[in-house]
């Protein structure tokens, strides 16, 4: 959702500091063996835990080609689509603190026309963040802007875990405003066997414009041996403000990975983000990457 008024910064940074002392204050995450399979991982890293992420992902996406003849006169009457590609990579940490529970940061650069080209966006950042397919960052710069994140975890029953998050997007893009994305994460375990990821995420603009959108993402993964695979789903409303043309998405794909070691996990993903739309080929993206935990 997006909303300005007179003096909203200021208001915007209480928020923020509000919400995530709310968090910090119920973050009780439980401990983590080094050798857990992919599937039993907690909710939220460990006190004194700490991880880091590289991927390279790659988007699709329709943009403008060129002008189409039709008519006897010459004149141009048609334009013609084209499916585009691009490119870009993705990088994150997060560490766990005792009492706040885990704080992470992300940046992603894009390469070639993807982000340089304001008219489209292919979001190969995006695809880059692997096992993450909530939609927030608004920048179309080469280089995205950063995103701070914090999740604690307020329910925890071992196979059943629930979570509050909130991610801030700071605008380092002078074409975007500062984004809040609060969220409530779940995993339920099905103990060395499989776990389900889901959870229910707002992204809100800062801006002018009065729009929303709502992002339920679901990922079922089953672990074999040291590796790890399955689909990844969800639905996602978006209602664009001042326009009367809101739509749904429904992504669909499969991700997997295997872990060396206990520690590094190699990862790979591909994915639509519209197996809902006729053309739903056209908006095929996917990302490989690794992550690794310690301790």
């Amino acid at each position: 959702m997006r909303f300005i008024s007179g003096g909203t910064r200021p208001r915007i940074v209480g928020a923020v500091v509000g919400f995530l002392a709310g968090v910090s204050g119920l973050a009780a995450p439980r401990s983590a063996r080094a050798d857990e399979p992919f599937v039993d991982r907690p909710l939220t890293l460990p006190p004194l835990h700490f991880s880091a992420d590289a991927g390279i992902g790659f988007g699709q996406g329709v943009g403008p080609g060129a002008p189409v003849t039709l008519a006897s006169n010459g004149a141009v009457v048609a334009t013609e689509t084209s499916v585009k590609l691009g490119w870009g990579a993705n990088l994150e940490a997060a560490v766990g603190l005792p009492f706040l529970g885990e704080l992470g940061v992300r940046i992603g650069v894009r390469f070639g026309d993807d982000g340089i080209d304001a008219g489209w966006r292919l979001g190969a950042d995006h695809f880059a963040r692997l096992f993450d397919p909530v939609v927030a960052e608004p920048g179309v710069s080469a280089v995205t802007n950063p995103e701070l994140r914090l999740r604690g975890t307020v329910l925890d029953l071992k196979v059943v875990e629930l979570g509050l998050e909130t991610r801030a997007v700071i605008p380092t893009d002078g074409t975007s405003d500062f984004e809040l994305v609060p969220g409530v994460p779940l995993r339920i375990h099905i103990p060395s066997f499989a776990r389900i990821d889901t959870g229910i995420w707002l992204p809100i603009e800062f801006d002018s414009d009065a729009s929303f959108t709502v992002d339920i993402p679901a990922a079922l993964f089953f672990q074999a041996g040291q590796a790890f695979f399955g689909p990844v789903t969800g639905v996602r409303f978006n209602h664009p403000g001042g326009q009367d043309d809101s739509s749904v998405d429904v992504p669909a794909g499969i991700a997997g990975g295997y872990t060396l070691g206990g520690i590094l996990d190699l990862k790979v993903q591909v994915r639509t983000e519209r197996i809902n739309d006729a053309s739903w080929s056209k908006f095929i993206g996917g990302g490989f990457g690794a992550g690794l935990r310690l301790p």
